[in-house]
């Protein structure tokens, strides 16, 4: 967890309601919008206002891969959200926001009790990012990938206003789908889509500070590489 004070109680990670999403991946920092409507769904929105509003929020497996036991197999590193905001409309639907506190790790999944799945796991530590030049280097790559970014460039600038490096890093690949879309990356197939997400995925999923932050440089200085090559055939092409 990004904090201490972040960390549930240990009885809320033995049985922790999930939210399996195809396409999302929820980052510590980030704030999840929801249109809550499947009735399993909504048993599991009012099951977390009544047992300390946590969920877990994994990105499903492509094509359709299953566990043994045949449910939707989805990745063992996810997003821990809270509750931090709950709308009951006329018709029976919810809007629910969700906070990322920090991840977790898969330890087992749970035999069904309720229409939704459960499943115990452990909080993942984040320690302290002790790289300091490579985060320098980091710092150098988003001040010319905001400068080349267009309308995004305040928004990318603006990460570097964050006073935590492990929230920077975050919230850098929260952008990364934006920014592979800027520097030609092809989204035409659902394949193609996937593979932004599943960039998300990988940098979530990283053992270390150091080794998502190694993952983060490795992928900006490519989409600067790619961006020159842009900017280079658009001038070309003037």
């Amino acid at each position: 967890m990004l904090t201490a004070r972040s960390t549930p109680l240990p009885e809320v990670l033995a049985a922790l309601p999930i939210f399996p999403l195809p396409n999302v991946v929820l980052l510590p920092g980030m704030v999840l919008p929801l249109n809550v409507f499947e009735p399993r769904y909504l048993q599991l929105v009012d099951h977390a206002l009544n047992e300390g509003q946590h969920i877990g929020v994994p990105l499903l497996r492509p094509r359709g891969e299953r566990t043994a036991d045949r449910r939707p197999a989805f990745e063992p590193v996810f997003g821990l959200g809270k509750l931090v905001f709950h709308l009951r409309m006329p018709d029976g639907r919810r809007l629910i926001r969700l906070e990322g506190l920090g991840r977790v790790q898969l330890v087992r999944e749970l035999p069904m009790t309720n229409l939704f799945r459960q499943v115990e796991a452990a909080a993942l530590p984040e320690p302290p990012v002790f790289d300091k030049s490579t985060l320098l280097l980091l710092r150098s790559q988003i001040e010319r990938l905001a400068r080349l970014s267009g309308d995004d460039g305040d928004a990318l600038g603006s990460l570097l206003a964050l006073p935590d490096p492990r929230i920077l890093l975050y919230a850098l690949t929260a952008f990364l789908p934006s920014l592979e879309l800027m520097g030609g990356h092809d989204v035409a197939s659902a394949a193609a889509r996937r593979e932004l997400v599943d960039l998300q995925q990988q940098s979530l999923a990283a053992d270390t500070p150091e080794d998502r932050l190694g993952f983060l440089v490795d992928r900006t200085a490519t989409l600067l590489r790619r961006l020159g090559e842009v900017t280079e055939a658009s001038i070309l092409l003037n």
